[in-house]
């Protein structure tokens, strides 16, 4: 992909055009439901310079390019779903083979053997697994499978699990369905000792996201599986965005702790729609009265997807190299807070790295960080401040100190405007 984001362009005013996808959303809106309810295409939206871009025209490796032509670095990456870059050839080689067989086979294809063995003997509490398509599958069917267990039905948690209605506050959700669930504090034990104290005999599991933006303090994630069986409940830890990301065995192989139940996603297939439910053996056999009837469930060209991708992930090491690049990103965003003097530092784990403004004021803090993300944007790179970065392995260094130029730019133009 030509690369029209030119180190010039990193000099001037910031300026998006984005006309033709202004356009066509305004069109979207007036039949796609979703998109017309929302301010904007990443829910909490920019502080505008020209608008946003939504329509794609290519995504190759780190980058993007929209259909009015702009190319940008990519550090959404699907939503997290992207771990060697966008299009990636041998993973597209495998697809392609794949459909060559057929669509959704009645029957199963042998890739589902095969990567159901490779899951198993890379994450570390795998004893059997099982397939689904999203991660918000996965955590449902966790959540589920420990209440079977259990014959308990409240669940504390921690983190984002999807929009199912045991984790959802939305309009729609029963109240007795939000009674059930509890949110814990992280790296705060005494939250979770709480929570069992109020709720003696009836809690099912303890499901969460091993980190988000702070990593656990040391022994957290150990003692928090421990508090959680001393109440006879089930430690599912969510694995969505961690997996086949910052190592091959997740955060549990990270950080040395094995839970009940896992459940992953994302970046186990480089942007196929593939999730995985896996746990303990004896967990895990009473997975048939769950009633788990998922028609695509067995495609085997994602089961291909994930096959070549968790191969690449380890032939080539790419969690360690996220995390050299992740350092190198994070270190540059911390000089350029500091040169330009704005009270901001990165936080997170190299492989999702975010940059934390600490201004006084709450208003602040979140202007700050629109105006970053937007100043990014209309200089060539695409975050968002919603949640997390990712990064992925076609990214090089050159696209990092890229990346931290213009974030010294941006940057500056915040300490003149707060």
């Amino acid at each position: 992909m030509a690369d029209r984001v030119r180190p010039d362009r990193e000099d001037r005013e910031p300026k998006l055009d984005v006309g033709r996808s202004s356009a066509l959303l305004k069109r979207l809106r007036q039949s796609e439901a979703l998109l017309a309810a929302r301010p904007g295409m990443y829910f909490t939206g920019y502080e505008r310079i020209g608008g946003n871009p939504v329509f794609i025209d290519r995504a190759e490796g780190a980058r993007l390019r929209d259909i009015d032509g702009n190319i940008y670095t990519d550090y959404l990456l699907g939503f997290g779903s992207v771990v060697l870059g966008h299009g990636h050839p041998e993973v597209n080689r495998a697809v392609m083979a794949a459909l060559g067989r057929g669509v959704n086979p009645t029957l199963l294809d042998v890739a589902h053997l095969d990567l159901a063995e490779r899951i198993v003997g890379l994450v570390p509490s795998a004893d059997l697994v099982t397939f689904l398509k999203t991660g918000s599958d996965a955590v449902d069917a966790a959540v589920r499978l420990a209440r079977a267990v259990t014959g308990r039905s409240h669940v504390l948690h921690y983190g984002h699990h999807g929009w199912h209605d045991w984790c959802s506050a939305s309009p729609g959700v029963p109240d007795a369905a939000r009674s059930l669930l509890h949110r814990f504090a992280y790296n705060d034990l005494d939250s979770v000792r709480a929570l069992f104290d109020a709720h003696p005999g009836e809690i099912a599991c303890v499901v969460m996201m091993p980190y988000e933006l702070e990593p656990p303090q040391p022994g957290y994630l150990t003692a928090m599986k421990q508090l959680t069986h001393q109440n006879r409940a089930l430690f599912i830890l969510d694995e969505v965005r961690s997996g086949f990301r910052i190592g091959l065995g997740g955060a549990q192989g990270a950080f040395g702790v094995a839970p009940d139940i896992s459940a992953f996603g994302k970046a186990m297939a480089n942007g196929h729609a593939i999730s995985a439910l896996a746990g303990r053996r004896e967990i895990m056999a009473r997975i048939l009265e769950l009633g788990l009837t998922v028609t695509y469930f067995r495609s085997p060209d994602a089961m291909a997807a994930s096959l070549a991708t968790i191969g690449i992930l380890e032939r080539e090491d790419v969690p360690a190299r996220l995390k050299r690049l992740g350092r190198r990103l994070m270190d540059g965003l911390d000089q350029a807070a500091l040169k330009a003097r704005v009270p901001a530092r990165s936080v997170g784990l190299e492989a999702t790295p975010f940059l934390r403004f600490e201004h006084e004021r709450e208003a602040e803090r979140d202007r700050a960080l629109r105006l970053f993300c937007n100043g990014m944007l209309a200089r060539g790179h695409l975050m968002t401040p919603a949640h997390h970065w990712f990064l992925c392995a076609a990214m090089t260094e050159d696209d990092i100190d890229r990346t931290v130029r213009a974030a010294e730019r941006t940057l500056a133009d915040i300490a003149a405007a707060i």
